[in-house]
C-alpha cells in the first residue's frame, strides 16, 4: 500500500540544538529521502516543547522551530509541500509531493496567552497536543492528576473555532474526562495505544476509546515499544494485537498511525519510514480486510482532516 498518513513524529526537533536540516537527515528514523517516490504520504511534524520550557522561553522555542520548518519546506519544495488546508493537502498529493503539516506537542507554546492560539494558527499549526508529561498552563500529563485550568478550557474553545485539532495524547485521565464535558468537536489522540493490551498509563482505557468512537475521533497507533508491549518488544505482532482490540471496540473508522518517529525507542520491525509502508500488507496477511487496513494507513486520517482541519 503506497499511501500513508502519520499523525506524529518528533523529527523536526530531534537535532536540538543544531540548526541543520532535520527533515532529511539520513541518520533519523524519518527522512524525506527515505520515502519512495510516488508514495502518497502525509506527515505531521511536531514542534515538541519540553516541560522545562515555559512562558517566553516556550514562545522563543516555538518560533525557532516554526521558522526551521518553513525554511526546510521551502528548501525541499520539490519533494514536500507545507500544507495549511485540506485543499493544499489534496494539491500536494495530486502533484506527487509529500504533504507536511506543522503541529505542536505541548500547549506551553501558548504561554498562557489566548491570543497565541491565533498566532500559532497563522504559523501553520493545525493540531496541538495539549500537554506533554507534566503540567502546563492548560492542563497536565500523567506526572500529576491535575485537570484543566480556566485558560485551558478557553484555549480548547479557540482551537476548535479556528480549526486547530485538539490532541489528547499525553493528557492524563482526569483531563480527558473533563474534556468530554466541554469539547464541541471530535478530537485526536495522535500517538496512543490501548491500555487493555499494554497497561502503560499513556495508553487509552477502553472507556475513552469507546467515547472517541462515539464522537468519531481519530486515534494514531504509536510504534513506541513501551506503549505496544509491557515486555518492551513493540513488534509488528504487538501492533496487530492493538489493532484487533480497537476493532473489537468498533474503532475501524477511527484508527490511524502515529509513529512517534525520532522521539521513541522503536522495534526493528517498525524503526524506519520505509517499514511503515509494509504495515498495511502485514495487516491484510494477518486477516484484516484490505478496506480496514487502507483506512488505518491512510483513509481514516485523510477523511478526518478533510472534515475538521481549519
Amino acid at each position: 500500500m503506497a499511501a500513508l498518513f502519520d499523525l506524529h513524529c518528533d523529527t523536526l526537533t530531534r537535532n536540538l540544538p543544531s540548526e541543520g536540516d532535520a527533515l532529511d537527515h539520513p541518520g533519523f528514523q524519518l527522512a524525506l529521502g527515505k520515502v519512495p517516490a510516488g508514495t502518497e504520504w502525509v506527515q505531521c511534524f511536531a514542534i515538541f516543547v519540553p516541560d522545562d520550557q515555559r512562558g517566553d522561553d516556550a514562545v522563543a522555542f516555538f518560533d525557532r522551530y516554526a521558522a526551521s520548518f518553513h525554511r526546510q519546506a521551502e528548501k525541499f519544495g520539490d519533494r514536500m509541500a507545507e500544507c495549511r488546508s485540506f485543499a493544499e493537502m489534496e494539491r500536494a498529493v495530486s502533484e506527487k509531493k509529500f504533504a507536511g503539516l506543522l503541529t505542536v506537542e505541548g500547549g506551553a507554546a501558548l504561554a498562557g496567552r489566548l491570543e497565541r492560539v491565533q498566532t500559532v494558527y497563522d504559523e501553520g499549526v493545525r493540531m496541538m497536543t495539549l500537554t506533554w508529561n507534566g503540567p502546563n498552563e492548560l492542563a497536565s500529563g500523567h506526572d500529576t492528576d491535575s485537570g484543566f485550568s480556566a485558560f485551558g478550557r478557553e484555549a480548547v474553545g479557540e482551537m476548535e473555532r479556528l480549526g486547530i485539532l485538539v490532541d489528547v495524547s499525553h493528557l492524563n485521565d482526569r483531563g480527558f474526562e473533563e474534556l468530554l464535558g466541554f469539547a464541541k468537536k471530535p478530537f485526536v489522540a495522535s500517538h496512543s495505544n490501548a491500555r487493555a493490551v499494554c497497561g502503560h498509563r499513556r495508553n487509552l482505557p477502553d472507556a475513552f476509546i469507546r467515547e472517541m468512537v462515539r464522537r468519531e475521533g481519530l486515534i494514531g497507533l504509536t510504534y513506541c515499544a513501551p506503549f505496544l508491549s509491557e515486555e518492551g518488544r513493540g513488534s509488528l505482532d504487538d501492533l496487530y494485537r492493538h489493532v484487533c482490540h480497537f476493532l473489537e471496540l468498533g474503532a475501524e473508522r477511527c484508527i490511524a498511525l502515529g509513529s512517534d518517529y525520532d522521539g521513541a525507542g522503536i522495534h526493528p520491525d517498525l524503526d524506519s519510514v520505509e517499514k511503515s509502508l509494509g504495515i498495511g500488507e502485514y495487516l491484510v496477511d494477518r486477516g484484516i480486510s484490505r478496506e480496514i487496513a487502507e483506512g488505518i494507513c491512510f483513509g481514516n486520517a485523510w477523511r478526518f482532516f478533510g472534515k475538521w482541519m481549519g
